[in-house]
């Protein structure tokens, strides 16, 4: 090294050095990456057929005391969406147990989670509820809703399936 260079790099102090490795640093993170590609032998996604009969083999554990329900249910709970917290002050609703015209179910059962496992509290057709939580899923949308007591406080809470949530008051009568 000659005498010029080296006072040149004393003169810059340390700063050269950390410059320089910051350079190289951002240099090599600027390389280029190979995208990973899935083997020739990798498992193909299953067929709605296969995710059908998986379904079939989810055993879930519910409660004696836990209803059918009179339409369809999700058939694979794995596929069900993400809770998502049910917008502003418009969120009063009302149970309706009334399915394609008949009352099927004069007193909704509200339950633990989307799948059902235990029901949690109970009301009459036509309580007013506020919503708090909405799930989309692939077959039935859930609502996690609070029972408004008579003196407007929370009365319980759980989930009710969509087809039991009117965004009407319901007459407890019909």
């Amino acid at each position: 090294m000659t005498k010029r260079s080296m006072t040149w790099r004393r003169g810059l102090g340390g700063g050269a050095l950390a410059c320089s490795l910051l350079l190289a640093a951002c240099a090599g993170a600027a390389a280029p990456v190979a995208t990973p590609t899935p083997p020739a032998t990798a498992t193909p996604l299953p067929t709605q057929a296969a995710t059908a009969t998986h379904a079939l083999t989810l055993n879930i554990e519910r409660d004696p005391d836990v209803p059918e329900l009179p339409f369809p249910d999700n058939p694979d709970p794995t596929q069900c969406g993400i809770p998502t917290q049910w917008g502003g002050s418009n969120n009063r609703a009302w149970l309706s147990g009334v399915y394609q015209g008949e009352l099927v179910e004069p007193t909704v059962h509200l339950y633990d989670s989307h799948l059902r496992r235990q029901v949690v509290a109970r009301a009459p057709h036509g309580a007013e509820v506020r919503v708090v939580l909405y799930q989309s899923n692939p077959v039935l949308d859930f609502y996690m809703v609070r029972l408004v007591g008579e003196d407007g406080q929370s009365a319980g809470e759980g989930w009710v399936p969509g087809p039991f949530l009117s965004f009407e008051p319901v007459r407890a009568d019909s």
